[in-house]
């Protein structure tokens, strides 16, 4: 059972609050979590997988730690048009007799239904994930779906053939529209296709961005280095108060994302480059380059030692440090701590309301 969404915010605040004792922090240096007026519904990205049991499609998730799929009709927190999108999708492929996908058996076509959504925008993109390339029936299923679902802007098929529980392959066909969307954060927009990473809560991303300039107090002529910099979307959004952002990311598609992002925001203090995080701090610094804020976004994992290094050996004024695992984070810190770093604080921010998992944004500064 789910506990009241007050009662969510404590655990998560004092979650941070008991890792940080742990780790022998000061507990007070974490701020309350900041919560959702309406923590439902708010998923923009909502991804099922496709199965079938006795003859009947379903539409679900994979039960903790197993490939068996439990059916869902209505997800809590996905987006309501796509929960509807997915079981018109569902209805349709039973219908018109379209396979879905047998892992076991290594039959049928259809792995996936994935539908993004813009929040401000209200643009909405399809990704059907096949197990091949061909795809009987294509044209009825199109025609039937837009017939249902007129406000969807694009459709994409997805070609996974690989066995692994990674859900997009590389190769994708437009079916229907640009074969991306956009969407618009704190006054700026964004390009998302259906490989693109990108916040999955538009109103707590808003929250956490103008968190992250609040506590990091740029300086018009500081220069920003952004790793993990995904589509670039907090890059372009400090652009406006610094002098030059640099975005580094290791995904060439972000950062063709980030480069198209830039262009559309007629921004022209920033670069993206495709690179590896550490072997860009390396060259960068052996050019005897600066910079005054470092702003970092790692995954679950946290950074890799040699980052962090790198990071000390760069000695920016401030680190901001976005991160949507805890206990990595708290580990990280200890790391800077120990190399003359101050925390200043840290403010969790719900992201995933009604789970365990929350985003945080923290600032440390350099003695």
């Amino acid at each position: 059972t789910l506990f009241p969404y007050g009662k969510q915010l404590e655990i998560k605040t004092r979650h941070f609050q008991n890792l940080m004792e742990s780790s022998g922090l000061n507990p007070n240096l974490v701020l309350s979590c900041i919560g959702m007026k309406e923590p439902y519904h708010y998923r923009n990205k909502a991804q099922m997988v496709i199965s079938e049991k006795n003859r009947k499609v379903m539409a679900g998730f994979f039960e903790e730690n197993t490939h068996q799929v439990v059916n869902v009709d209505h997800c809590e927190i996905q987006n309501n048009e796509a929960n509807a999108i997915i079981k018109t999708c569902r209805m349709l492929f039973q219908k018109q007799k379209i396979q879905p996908y047998d892992e076991d058996r290594d039959s049928g076509l259809i792995r996936y239904i994935l539908v993004r959504t813009g929040y401000e925008t209200g643009q909405i993109l399809v990704v059907i994930v096949t197990a091949k390339e061909m795809f009987p029936g294509r044209n009825n299923f199109l025609k039937a779906l837009r017939e249902l679902h007129p406000e969807i802007t694009s459709i994409v098929q997805n070609v996974n053939p690989r066995h692994t529980s990674i859900v997009l392959g590389d190769f994708e066909r437009v079916l229907f529209g640009k074969g991306s969307i956009e969407d618009v954060l704190l006054d700026k927009r964004f390009l998302i296709s259906a490989r693109t990473f990108y916040q999955i809560n538009h109103r707590q991303t808003e929250i956490m961005y103008k968190k992250a300039l609040e506590l990091a107090k740029p300086k018009q002529d500081d220069t920003v280095i952004e790793l993990y910099s995904g589509i670039g979307a907090i890059g372009i959004i400090f652009s406006d108060h610094v002098k030059k952002v640099i975005g580094v990311e290791l995904n060439r598609e972000s950062v063709k994302n980030a480069t198209q992002n830039v262009r559309m925001n007629q921004v022209h203090n920033v670069k993206f480059y495709a690179a590896d995080a550490r072997d860009f701090l390396s060259d960068y610094l052996a050019q005897g380059n600066q910079a005054d804020i470092v702003i970092v976004d790692p995954p679950r994992e946290g950074l890799n030692s040699l980052v962090i290094d790198a990071i000390i050996a760069l000695k920016p004024e401030k680190l901001c440090y976005l991160s949507c695992n805890p206990e990595t984070l708290i580990n990280d810190i200890g790391r800077f701590l120990a190399a003359g770093f101050v925390l200043r604080q840290i403010q969790p921010i719900d992201m995933f309301p009604q789970t365990s998992h929350v985003e945080s944004v923290t600032i440390l500064l350099r003695k």
